[in-house]
């Protein structure tokens, strides 16, 4: 039945596995493509405008505080509103503001006006995101959740991967018609998203059968359920510190040289992505408890490998297994989420998975930058530290006398309502 599609007891046709397998992985790319080619493009324009990069700087970061705060917002509206139509809009969204900008590119004093445009984009992501992890378990079942969770992530890397040059390619088209391509990008995000139905695939969801619950009660009801929402944020944190960390590896060991850099940075999407390639499939909650411990200590291994001055193919081999054991960690542990939370609390579950993920990231970038002066290896150090206190916070509450298989899945009754 790979390429056929089930029916619902309404008589509406769910997508089938080749559908999904295909159609979402193709949103993410286009969705991805477009994030980070309006990031490059809106930098080139500010920096062009200005000759600073703090403004752009300035950007990135308010955008950051911006969708934390409306991150929390977005899961509760996701939740009530429904994934599939939230991620059409937000997308539908995201290509009137990417519309804006190009309009104001023509203004002659377009910074403001651009600056407001991209925080549009950023606040529309939000909903995205909650949207998305909502729904990827109502296309995908129980069985192919993982699976699709592995290639959303490879291609999330692979649109960043092809965004970045595209969009500083773009402003050679002249800004205005860079936009517009940016646009058409998330335009065809939406269109792919709209021929999803929003409707729970068989097998989905811990509570399909239960009285709705609000997500406290399912935090207090459910022992495991904070810490596996805090081990979500590992993954998400060693890709911002190993960014934070590259440029300054790269000139610290191979005298800046824009070659190795380039490398370097693709081999951390190419790890990710090269997770994406396994043939992933639900776990039982023992072994998934195993992989993800191997997946952090894979981790905390590369860091550590990375302290020594290790020559430009070792360090590009290190990095690839950062990335690998980033992106399966992810897997693992966001599979793990969706299938031990509610349905109906999906949207905020994930709220609150990516604004914990960014008040944890704040500090330990906060410690890497400042460690960065005494050297790449004490940061580098510091990186592996933190992912060292992941897997120890996994390994103890792992235990039987405490969490045991709770850390990373709900027992039936161990939920609200």
């Amino acid at each position: 039945m790979s390429g056929t599609s089930l029916r619902t007891g309404a008589g509406r046709a769910l997508p089938g596995p080749r559908d999904v397998m295909v159609k979402v992985p193709t949103a993410v790319l286009f969705v991805n493509i477009a994030l980070a080619g309006n990031n490059a493009l809106v930098a080139a324009v500010l920096y062009r405008l200005t000759g600073s990069a703090s403004n752009f700087a300035l950007v990135l970061v308010s955008n950051f505080a911006i969708a934390a705060v409306v991150q929390l917002v977005a899961g509760y509206v996701v939740d009530r509103l429904g994934a599939r139509r939230l991620a059409v809009l937000s997308e539908a969204a995201a290509c009137a503001a990417i519309g804006l900008e190009a309009a104001v590119s023509l203004l002659d004093s377009p910074a403001l006006p651009l600056i407001c445009g991209a925080a549009l984009v950023s606040v529309v992501q939000a909903f995205y995101r909650a949207a998305m992890f909502t729904l990827a378990p109502q296309l995908a079942g129980r069985e192919r959740l993982a699976a699709l969770n592995a290639k959303i992530n490879a291609a999330f890397q692979a649109g960043t991967l092809l965004g970045t040059p595209a969009g500083t390619l773009l402003l050679y088209l002249e800004p205005v018609r860079g936009f517009c391509v940016l646009a058409v990008s998330f335009g065809a995000a939406a269109l792919i998203l709209g021929t999803l139905p929003g409707r729970p695939a068989p097998g989905t969801g811990s509570g399909a059968a239960r009285p709705r619950t609000g997500v406290l009660r399912e935090l207090r009801a459910q022992r495991g359920l904070v810490t596996h929402i805090l081990l979500c944020s590992g993954d998400y944190v060693a890709v911002y510190l190993f960014t934070l960390i590259l440029v300054p590896l790269v000139d610290d060991r191979f005298g800046g040289s824009t070659l190795t850099l380039a490398v370097v940075n693709s081999a951390l999407p190419a790890g990710v992505m090269l997770s994406g390639l396994l043939p992933w499939r639900s776990q039982a909650a023992e072994r998934t408890l195993r992989l993800v411990a191997l997946s952090m200590a894979a981790l905390v291994a590369a860091f550590l490998l990375l302290v020594c001055d290790i020559g430009v193919v070792a360090t590009v081999g290190c990095v690839v297994a950062v990335g690998f054991a980033a992106g399966s960690s992810q897997t693992l542990l966001m599979t793990a989420l969706q299938l031990r939370s509610p349905a109906h609390v999906l949207g905020r579950v994930a709220s609150l998975r990516l604004f914990v993920a960014s008040g944890l990231a704040a500090p330990t970038l906060a410690g890497a930058s400042y460690l960065l002066k005494d050297g790449v290896g004490t940061a580098l150090a510091f990186c592996a530290g933190v992912e060292a206190c992941y897997l120890t916070v996994l390994l103890v509450l792992s235990r039987e006398r405490l969490l045991g298989l709770r850390t990373l899945a709900a027992p039936p009754g161990d939920t609200a309502g």
